[in-house]
């Protein structure tokens, strides 16, 4: 582990940023318009509760690779829309929509830095 406590703090706040994405955002305003509950609860416990699955996900990064963690992430998107759809169906194919997205915007990201940037 490097002990560099700028570059760790650095890391950190990198990490926060990625959290806080545009997808995070377009989910957000799913659960802001769809739903009655207050949205800064949702958000406070919600991300609470996400914290298994980030080290979930981060574990299986490190173990099978970048596709295994991806794979648990639309999973987790596909449960999103499962448990959604008793929400607002809507809200449920959007958010089927937005991983699409994802999943895509990841490819074309690597695909375009392995080719331009190899």
């Amino acid at each position: 582990m490097n002990n560099n406590p700028l570059g760790f703090a650095i890391t950190m706040a990198a990490f926060a940023f990625f959290i806080v994405c545009p997808r995070m955002g377009a989910m957000t305003n799913l659960l802001e318009r769809h739903t009655s509950y207050p949205i800064y609860w949702l958000v406070i416990i919600g991300t609470l509760a996400s914290i298994p699955l980030l080290l979930t996900m981060t574990w299986l990064i490190r173990k099978w690779g970048l596709t295994a963690g991806l794979g648990f992430a639309v999973l987790t998107d596909l449960a999103a829309a499962a448990v959604l759809t008793s929400v607002n169906l809507k809200v449920a194919v959007e958010t089927v929509i937005i991983a699409i997205f994802v999943i895509g915007g990841n490819k074309l990201a690597m695909w375009i830095t392995g080719r331009f940037m190899a």
